[in-house]
């Protein structure tokens, strides 16, 4: 039998509301550590899993990426529907394949995209996937203000200051787009990674420039002078991680064709 280990892509879909978050952590009960457990019972203790990125706590994903690295025999089909059988119902394995030793989710990422929903209408069904904000919002000032956030920028009030001392403050942003789905306005923010609550506080301020709170040059200016936001942090509730991009191509293409619609929520 081969002995040598094996790499796995993943791609996961997952209920985030009782989760803290991606990254394992000994006191909390998270994506990752949820993960090994399940691929240990089934492999032995000698497995890895590795995301594309941290998601804050109670943040949902569509199309998550993750390696899974073990010494196995069985077929990404057997994979995926061994693991499937351990893991808990918010957590599924859409797709398992084959992936070269050096593959690597989170370091070989070039691209991460996230969705955000906010009800303008009070919902029972979808409280858990939803931010609910029913004031009146401008939509016109608040696409002015996300067209600003494309591009190379410092993201330092996007963030907290503990995160920008550890990592470069500077993000790509590719996309910031803002849309109505009936009740629902949706965002969708497309950029090479994020810092931590980023995505979060970037919807908050956009809707606070919408409802009148802030103004669009508010927003120029916490490009330019890093301030403290976290009053703006939306709920993490409402954000899905959408997909992972590892080739120029496919992003380009997202970025060109894909249609920003309302999640499904099964």
């Amino acid at each position: 039998m081969n002995t040598y280990p094996k790499r796995f892509k993943l791609i996961l879909e997952f209920d985030g509301s009782r989760y803290s978050g991606w990254q394992k952590q000994d006191d909390a009960v998270t994506l990752q550590g949820t993960l090994l457990d399940a691929a240990g019972k089934l492999f032995g203790t000698q497995v890895d899993v590795q995301g594309s990125g941290r998601t804050d706590a109670g943040v949902h994903a569509l199309h998550y990426a993750a390696h899974l690295e073990v010494q196995t025999e069985l077929s990404p089909q057997d994979i995926l529907k061994k693991l499937n059988a351990a893991l808990p119902q918010d957590i599924v394995i859409i797709a398992c394949k084959r992936a070269g030793v050096r593959f690597h989710a989170r370091l070989n990422c070039i691209g991460r995209s996230y969705c955000y929903q906010v009800a303008r209408q009070k919902t029972a069904l979808a409280r858990n996937h939803v931010w609910q904000v029913t004031a009146a919002v401008d939509m016109v000032r608040m696409r002015e203000a996300a067209a600003l956030l494309v591009g190379m920028h410092d993201f330092s009030s996007f963030t907290d200051r503990q995160v920008v001392k550890k990592k470069s403050p500077l993000v790509m942003i590719n996309q910031c787009q803002v849309v109505t789905a009936g009740d629902l306005i949706l965002f969708r923010i497309v950029g090479s990674h994020f810092l931590w609550k980023m995505v979060r506080r970037i919807v908050g301020v956009l809707m606070a420039v919408g409802k009148g709170e802030l103004k669009v040059a508010d927003l120029r200016r916490f490009l330019k002078e890093p301030v403290l936001l976290t009053q703006y942090t939306a709920p993490a509730q409402g954000l899905f991680f959408e997909r992972a991009f590892y080739d120029q191509e496919e992003l380009d293409s997202f970025l060109a064709t894909d249609e920003l619609k309302p999640v499904f929520i099964r």
